[in-house]
């Protein structure tokens, strides 16, 4: 049944709205395998079919989203989006965007930082990724998609409120930062299955307080290519998508997340849409959490 993007989720009114949803279609950071620049357009299309049920058939239809649309490349695009996310933000809604291949984070964040500053949170990042994305300089662009941490840093984070999990792909230079830069929590997939999704969460989580906003960046690539195989830079080695979820839906329960972005996602690289699916099934496991938050505050 096709009934529209997002079925009974939409509304025109941004002030009737959970949820402002905006994507960003663009890939000229990604180093190879292009493609993610389709993500949001495909995404939409294939929430058309989606029910607004969750995987264990929760009803969410009472969270609504207001989608923004895609914000069009133009000239000084970065700056574009920077301030058109620091606009959403200050609506004080829930932020998702769409990419489009990391370097659009650089941006969004950058925008999120001035928006915590502006309300005396400490801004933070998780980082879900198969790679650091930390390099300073990649392809000879400092504003590739492996420069997204290192960005941000630049732009005013603290190296101490970054926390990455899910790496296993490194460049050179990014294993000599963080052998200068110990403060920055990193969780390989390795010391994942060392320790287990559940403990990493409990560190995580106990990290952050109410004094931080987070925004959670979630590469699809973190996934092992044989649940996300549609992504420019599939990493071998992964988590599956179920310990990817888990890690997602724990962090929105139990840490102050408030904006969130999923990149990466190559339609063309894929197979029967299965990653671009992956996205749109755990956006509504998200949604049904939203709605538990929201009926919590009204308590």
């Amino acid at each position: 049944m096709n009934e529209g993007p997002f079925r009974r989720l939409l509304v025109d009114d941004i002030n009737k709205a959970d949820v402002i949803l905006t994507g960003i279609p663009y890939d000229e950071g990604a180093s190879c395998g292009s493609g993610a620049h389709l993500a949001p357009k495909t995404m939409r299309a294939l929430s058309a079919y989606l029910p607004p049920l969750t995987k264990d058939g929760n009803d969410i239809s009472s969270l609504k989203i207001f989608d923004s649309g895609d914000i069009k490349k133009c000239k000084d695009y970065f700056k574009t989006i920077e301030k058109e996310a620091l606009n959403r933000f200050k609506s004080d809604k829930f932020n998702i965007f769409l990419g489009g291949d990391h370097s659009v984070t650089i941006p969004l964040q950058k925008a999120f930082f001035d928006y915590c500053k502006q309300n005396n949170k400490i801004p933070a990042i998780i980082h879900l990724d198969a790679h650091p994305d930390i390099c300073d300089v990649y392809d000879g662009s400092k504003v590739s998609h492996a420069c997204t941490n290192r960005r941000s840093i630049d732009n005013g984070y603290n190296p101490i409120d970054i926390t990455l999990i899910g790496i296993r792909g490194y460049e050179k230079q990014e294993v000599e930062y963080f052998n200068l830069h110990s403060e920055i929590d990193v969780y390989s997939t390795t010391k994942v299955h060392q320790m287990g999704v559940e403990s990493i969460i409990n560190e995580v989580v106990k990290k952050y307080d109410d004094r931080y906003a987070i925004y959670l960046s979630y590469d699809i690539d973190i996934n092992d290519p044989a649940y996300a195989p549609g992504t420019g830079t599939p990493e071998a080695f992964g988590l599956t998508s179920f310990e990817v979820l888990t890690i997602v839906t724990e962090l929105f329960k139990k840490a102050p997340i408030k904006a969130f972005d999923i990149v990466e996602i190559s339609p063309l690289l894929d197979i029967n849409n299965i990653t671009s699916w992956l996205a749109l099934k755990t956006l509504y496991e998200v949604f049904e959490i939203l709605i538990a938050k929201k009926n919590e505050s009204k308590e």
